[in-house]
């Protein structure tokens, strides 16, 4: 007769066993988060050439001249014909967007694109959309800024509360030539001619609204502390899609993405 063995595993192999797969984990995780992150900054730049392929068509549609973007509280349905020319006058920033429908890239593009999800980055995600009675977005919800302070004549509407031409007049002299023009209509394309554009490859449509989430840090964490930033002066990263259809990453320190997306139109 033989005596059958009760041994199961000690104290020792199980700790063995628990500290292997904690170091796989520790290995394994951050590759698996990369590969995540790589497959959503792919889809990004997809949805972003869709945008540049948009616009585009808008352009082809109204007289080579690309969509206003202003939130100014004047209608846009469709028969004042404000998607071609806006009169002059300054623009008054409009929060009540339930009671009247901004002029901004979702809506002007929507016709063109034809998928809600176009405008959302995977990574930053973004606001539910409101549908008005004809299908189209009323609020401004998606992930990607439009290069909207160049409206011709127009004086430039607020951006985040603060003026554009503040903006623009802060960071030309930090960033030199040919930035510091002091004039935001040099960098914008919105409402802006075609022929404007001297180099259609630079001049930036959209861009995904975040200077760290593509690197996974915080946007405070890549803006200088003397713009509000942190300080901790950290790596960021924007996808831009250009006036030519094509659109790119970028990686590099926060002047190095301003200069992205605030290329001068006439260079």
């Amino acid at each position: 007769m033989f005596r059958r063995s009760d041994r199961g595993f000690t104290l020792i192999e199980l700790l063995v066993v628990i500290a292997i797969i904690a170091i796989l984990a520790a290995i394994l995780f951050p590759v698996f988060a990369r590969a995540r992150e790589q497959a959503r900054k792919t889809t990004c730049l997809s949805n972003l050439k869709q945008i540049g392929t948009a616009s585009m068509m808008y352009v082809q549609d109204y007289d080579e001249q690309y969509p206003w973007l202003m939130m100014d509280g004047r209608t846009n349905d469709d028969t004042t014909g404000l998607s071609k020319g806006l009169p002059s006058g300054p623009p008054i920033w409009q929060v009540d967007l339930e009671a009247k429908r901004g002029l901004f890239m979702e809506y002007n593009l929507q016709p063109y694109v034809k998928n809600l999800q176009m405008f959302l980055c995977p990574t930053l995600g973004g606001d539910p959309p409101k549908l008005g009675t004809d299908g189209l977005p009323l609020n401004e919800f998606g992930s990607y800024a439009y290069s909207f302070g160049g409206v011709g004549q127009v004086p430039s509407p607020a951006m985040n509360k603060i003026p554009l031409e503040l903006f623009v007049r802060l960071l030309g002299p930090l960033l030199g030539p040919p930035y510091d023009t002091n004039n935001p209509q040099d960098f914008f394309l919105a409402g802006q001619p075609l022929a404007r554009l001297g180099t259609p490859t630079d001049a930036v449509v959209a861009f995904c609204n975040s200077y760290g989430a593509h690197q996974g840090v915080k946007d405070a964490a890549v803006v200088p502390a003397s713009l509000g930033g942190t300080g901790a002066d950290e790596t960021g990263a924007t996808l831009a899609v250009f006036a030519d259809g094509h659109a790119k990453f970028k990686t590099g320190k926060f002047f190095d993405l301003v200069k992205l997306v605030l290329h001068p139109l006439n260079q």
